[in-house]
């Protein structure tokens, strides 16, 4: 009778280790899973906050443009026409919008084909320079927008840096997520820990004959 007593309390003792051993287990599978679930949290509002700061320069770019082509309008004399740039872009943006390109690639390329050989022109330069260069609220807009992105998509605003890479002219965006273990704290110690990721816009190659 001993006998029986002490092997049902080795089997007891012998669950208990492997029930152990499989709740560590679980716990150890959730937080690989839950690393993910936040390393692809960071990554989205770091590559939605580029495209956003993309969209708020390519924006600006078309005020530039179209600033450009009213001051010339104005010096224009009654009898003469000016054929706007902002007509010549939307024209070429148009063909290669019909040959298969989504309208921001085609308004992106378009920019990058034809601004590099018109800036030469001083009242263009001036335009983009009061823009790019000299008009603080174009920062500030970007900034803003990119730190809403970053928010709606629960990465940390306050870790945000943006920037302009000047290797390819390009907007890159650094964020981070909070990746925090899920635990009872009797197993697995309870930490927090900051998963950065960086997003990229697209090439803006025009932007060097404008940042120079």
């Amino acid at each position: 009778m001993r006998h029986v007593e002490n092997e049902k309390g080795s089997a007891a003792i012998y669950l208990l280790w492997i029930m152990t051993v499989i709740i560590v287990l679980i716990l150890i599978i959730v937080n690989i899973a839950r690393v993910y679930v936040v390393k692809q949290q960071a990554s989205t509002a770091a590559q939605l906050g580029a495209f956003a700061a993309t969209s708020e320069i390519l924006f600006a770019a078309e005020e530039a443009i179209k600033d450009f082509d009213k001051a010339m309008m104005e010096e224009l004399e009654a009898d003469e026409e000016y054929e706007s740039l902002w007509d010549e872009i939307d024209e070429r943006k148009q063909d290669l919008v019909a040959h298969g390109y989504s309208d921001e690639k085609a308004y992106i390329k378009t920019l990058n084909e034809m601004l590099p050989g018109k800036l030469g022109n001083p009242i263009l330069k001036e335009a983009f320079n009061a823009k790019f260069r000299m008009d603080a609220a174009l920062s500030t807009k970007i900034y803003s927008t990119v730190q809403q992105v970053v928010r709606e998509n629960e990465g940390n605003e306050e870790h945000l840096e943006i920037l302009i890479s000047e290797e390819k002219y390009r907007v890159e965006v650094k964020t981070d997520a909070t990746f925090k273990t899920v635990t009872s704290g009797e197993y697995i110690d309870s930490f927090e820990k900051d998963i950065p990721q960086i997003g990229y816009g697209p090439e803006l190659s025009f932007l060097q004959y404008i940042l120079h």
